[in-house]
């Protein structure tokens, strides 16, 4: 079963609405691994005191790689957020802007009309 897609003229809507679960997904993801990163690295430091020698050297540096690469994940998330920000932004102003058009042409329309019909009625 399909569903149908938004109706006339929420397709803007619809796209805003879909940027901003996609913003809310990264945040609450990228909370979540933070969290986790910072219960390893809290565990890490009690295991660091405890193992001695190579494996101990050895797992912290594990360790620290992990961490490592979760500092990459979570910035390339960020900039996936802010992008999503961006493109909201972006859409809030070009949907302001086809208002503007809108009413501006309307205004012209309107002004048209009267100037028609002043001339119609000096005839």
């Amino acid at each position: 079963m399909t569903s149908a897609g938004p109706g006339p003229g929420n397709l803007q809507t619809s796209s805003q609405h879909a940027n901003q679960l996609g913003h809310n997904a990264l945040q609450q993801a990228h909370s979540g691994i933070k969290r986790s990163q910072q219960d390893v690295q809290t565990t890490m430091s009690g295991l660091i005191k405890a193992y001695g020698g190579k494996d101990g050297g050895a797992f912290q540096n594990l360790l620290t790689e992990w961490s490592g690469q979760v500092d990459q994940i979570t910035a390339r998330m960020s900039e996936m957020m802010d992008a999503l920000q961006r493109t909201g932004l972006a859409q809030n102003r070009t949907q302001s802007e086809i208002e503007e058009l809108i009413t501006s042409a309307k205004s012209q329309h309107a002004q048209l009309g009267d100037a028609a019909y002043g001339a119609l009625m000096r005839k």
